[in-house]
């Protein structure tokens, strides 16, 4: 079976259009099986088609099972935390798990959570570098790189609080 890699950045607000593209390539005979570093592995096959979902949660042997008996396949997880599960798209259509907007929130919320702390921890762990500037090419660096990813964490926060307020308002909606 033929593999290969594909770059790809995406913010974690973006969950829903990395499934949409993941599904595409499966349409396509290019089925995801593993991430590393902004790097998406496929397989091919013609002869099959999948739909993706993602999830961000801690998970145990129940949250998987509850996949698997609903007709998910889980594929790969990243930092114990992203969830990738796959199904037949014959076979499950377009149902989904954890689909409802109370529930997509609460996974919004988690993201936000998470990376925060480690946005926290980025902030404490190069406040060194500004309390002991020394002006060099490498203090300069450290402060573009810093710099870089506080513009980059910004657009992520801005995101997830759009997600959040978006799945809030249709959770507030009676049916």
């Amino acid at each position: 079976m033929k593999t290969f890699k594909k770059f790809k950045i995406s913010l974690a607000n973006d969950i829903d259009k990395e499934e949409k593209w993941l599904t595409q390539m499966s349409s396509k005979g290019f089925h995801f099986y593993k991430y590393s570093l902004f790097f998406y592995h496929f397989e091919e096959d013609h002869s099959r088609s999948y739909i993706y979902q993602a999830d961000f949660q801690s998970a145990d042997d129940e949250y998987f099972e509850l996949y698997k008996q609903a007709g998910w396949e889980h594929i790969h997880t990243v930092m114990e935390s992203f969830h990738y599960f796959r199904a037949p798209r014959d076979v499950i259509g377009d149902k989904r798990i954890y689909s409802d907007p109370a529930s997509i929130k609460g996974m919004y919320q988690r993201m936000l959570t998470f990376y925060s702390i480690i946005f926290l921890c980025m902030i404490v762990a190069q406040a060194g570098l500004l309390l002991n500037w020394k002006p060099s090419f490498f203090s300069f660096l450290s402060v573009s790189i810093v710099t870089a990813a506080v513009v980059i964490y910004v657009f992520l926060f801005i995101g997830l609080l759009q997600k959040m307020r978006k799945y809030d308002k249709q959770s507030d909606v009676k049916y």
